[in-house]
């Protein structure tokens, strides 16, 4: 997911508005109402007193968190009107610097973001969300030297076990991913005693590990465990409908991602499953998906050229257009998931010059992912120039 701004109409086929069938069709779910109604405390604090920064930097956490559950961006615009006065100050505080780059990092501003917390950092060198939210963008964008030190950091700033999982995912990616799965494995037995959310955290990670060295059954197995963790994660269902979907397990997915419509990368992925079944619900999902796509376009929403890339080759059956998405999205933002969107359509167009570009960008990163070579094969990728 990164910018987006590829025109849909010329891709997609023109649809009138949807009709459901009956009144019991769920056409959108929307937050839980006890999620907001904790808020409104804080709300409420906020209007009385501007000068509360406890209570602002609290209510934008909060509406930061369900943004992120529900992958509903108007809930981080919420969050950003909260911080909107503090950072208007000439000397903004430490703490609404690094929740400002959290909310420009859900929107894929990652220059901004980084800029934030660059500033942030000089004013407070040991905050542990600054450095990993600096982890995880350099990350995302293949600065794996980067990502290393900002990680390194947190042994200091947050606790061992966070900057363990922090080290191990980069250095995965960079060269070393059999070392780190074993390494992060072992560590598994800490697992119980740590939060919901950094234990699934990392399970998610293993799970990346797991399913680039070709061990799906693994992999499956970690990801179970993390969404036991964290129910709700939208992060984590991705990843496990993804692996549904290139093992052939479509109806896995249905069931899954049953009633989860409302958030937009779970509609896609439901959407690609229903297409593949010739569901009677794969019209509805695909074309409420692309309702999604063209709000974000008129809303110049930047977060779905991952998504539209996966959709195009997927369900639209648009393999150049698919190429075009993931190559831009690709200039922007280096996950596992980008990568294989992007040697997914660079397979189906014959396109050598990709092909060529992923090859050199494996062999200088060290990168590993076994399920490359579904894509496309692997001799090709190690002799490409």
């Amino acid at each position: 997911m990164a910018a987006a701004g590829l025109a849909l109409a010329a891709g997609m086929a023109t649809a009138g508005p949807y009709l459901p069938a009956d009144d019991a069709t769920i056409l959108e779910r929307v937050p839980e109402r006890s999620d907001l109604e904790l808020l409104a405390p804080l709300r409420a604090a906020v209007a009385a007193d501007a000068e509360d920064l406890g209570a602002s930097l609290a209510l934008a956490t909060g509406y930061i968190g369900i943004g992120r559950r529900n992958s509903d961006p108007r809930f981080i615009a919420h969050a950003q009107a909260t911080l909107s006065p503090w950072l208007s100050r000439p000397r903004p505080p430490e703490r609404v610097l690094v929740l400002e780059a959290i909310t420009l990092q859900y929107l894929h501003q990652f220059d901004p973001a980084l800029a934030l917390l660059e500033r942030a950092l000089a004013l407070e060198p040991l905050d542990a969300q600054a450095w990993l939210t600096r982890a995880t963008l350099l990350e995302l964008r293949g600065d794996y030297r980067g990502a290393r030190l900002a990680c390194a950091r947190l042994v200091r700033a947050a606790d061992e076990f966070t900057a363990l999982i922090c080290l191990g995912s980069v250095a995965g990616r960079n060269g070393e991913l059999a070392a780190s799965y074993r390494a992060l494995l072992a560590s598994s037995d800490l697992g119980p005693r740590l939060p919901a959310a950094l234990r699934a955290w990392h399970l998610s990670v293993v799970a990346e590990m797991a399913e680039r060295l070709g061990d799906d059954r693994a992999a499956e197995a970690h990801l179970r465990a993390a969404l036991q963790a964290a129910t709700d994660d939208p992060y984590v269902k991705s990843a496990y409908a993804d692996l549904l979907l290139r093992t052939g397990r479509a109806p896995e997915v249905i069931a899954l991602l049953a009633g989860s419509e409302a958030q937009d990368p779970l509609l896609l992925r439901l959407a690609i499953a229903g297409h593949r079944l010739r569901s009677p619900e794969a019209a509805r999902w695909t074309q409420a998906y692309e309702e999604r796509l063209r709000t974000a376009e008129r809303d110049h929403d930047n977060t779905h050229l991952r998504e539209q890339a996966m959709y195009l080759l997927e369900v639209h059956g648009d393999a150049a257009a698919a190429l075009e998405s993931a190559r831009r999205n690709w200039a922007a933002q280096r996950e596992p998931a980008d990568l294989r969107v992007y040697a997914r359509a660079a397979e189906r167009t014959h396109a050598t010059a990709d092909v060529a570009l992923i090859a050199r960008w494996l062999r200088e990163t060290r990168y590993e992912d076994r399920s490359l070579c579904a894509f496309i094969a692997c001799g090709a990728l190690e002799e490409a120039p």
